[in-house]
């Protein structure tokens, strides 16, 4: 088992070793600037759950996830509905994040993709914040693909909300690189076996601290801070409130 970050209880663990998921992990344990500590088996992040095999289905329901949260495109749907979709045993819901795959396709490196995320996706990362202030969903799941960039930084708001420092954020959103390797190995021998040009993927798939610490300090620059960010696309203070009391013990 890994440690957690925070060993104040050692019955938890950062990396859930669902078989089936390489990306899937919990927020809780992490230290906030203000002297408390993230609350455990309250959210999740992951990449697509839809390889679990039936162990790593029964691990999920078991932990207990009762919403999963799928940012994943209309395209992405079409080509693997989530094994979830019917219900399951769980809530699920489908936000797209980054409808517009043209637009991702514009940027030329991983923070200006994330700045351009932040900027046009305002609405859909509104609608996920307000579902989670006002629903009763948790423990909950988020997940996109690879569970690195779209849930990086949904996570990385809500690590934000909760006051945890950027460097903390940052370092939780690089752990995707590390765990990533057999899921991005196998990507990249398929898409060279298919003839696809692969140097787009190769700088797509890093996953550096510094691109993270760039996307919040990018936040604080031209909002003010993250919260600031998330009060102008239209969160009220109330659920801002209402997350922080969710996501911090």
């Amino acid at each position: 088992m890994e440690q957690s970050i925070n060993n104040k209880d050692e019955l938890y663990q950062r990396r859930l070793t669902w078989e089936g998921c390489y990306n899937a992990r919990d927020i809780g344990g992490y230290a906030t600037l203000d002297g408390h500590t993230t609350r455990w088996k309250t959210v999740l992040r992951a990449d697509s759950p839809n390889e679990l095999t039936s162990a790593g289905q029964r691990l999920l329901l078991a932990y207990p996830v009762r919403t999963i949260i799928d940012l994943r495109r209309t395209t992405e749907l079409r080509r693997a509905p989530s094994i979830f979709v019917d219900g399951r045993g769980v809530r699920y819901l489908n936000i797209s994040l980054l409808e517009d795959e043209r637009k991702a396709r514009e940027a030329q490196s991983l923070q200006r993709l994330y700045s351009l995320t932040l900027e046009t996706c305002q609405e859909p990362i509104k609608q996920v914040l307000q579902f989670m202030a006002t629903e009763d969903i948790f423990p909950c799941i988020v997940h996109c693909t690879i569970g690195k960039d779209r849930t990086g930084l949904m996570i990385a708001l809500l690590l934000s909300i909760a006051n945890v420092p950027m460097d903390t954020i940052a370092t939780d959103y690089a752990l995707s690189e590390q765990y990533l390797v057999p899921l991005l190995t196998a990507m990249r021998a398929r898409l060279a076996e298919e003839g696809q040009d692969v140097s787009r993927f190769e700088w797509l798939m890093p996953a550096h601290a510094e691109t993270m610490y760039a996307t919040l300090t990018y936040l604080a620059q031209r909002y003010g801070s993250v919260k600031d960010y998330l009060l102008h696309i239209g969160l009220t203070q109330a659920q801002l409130d209402r997350l922080h009391t969710i996501l911090v013990e």
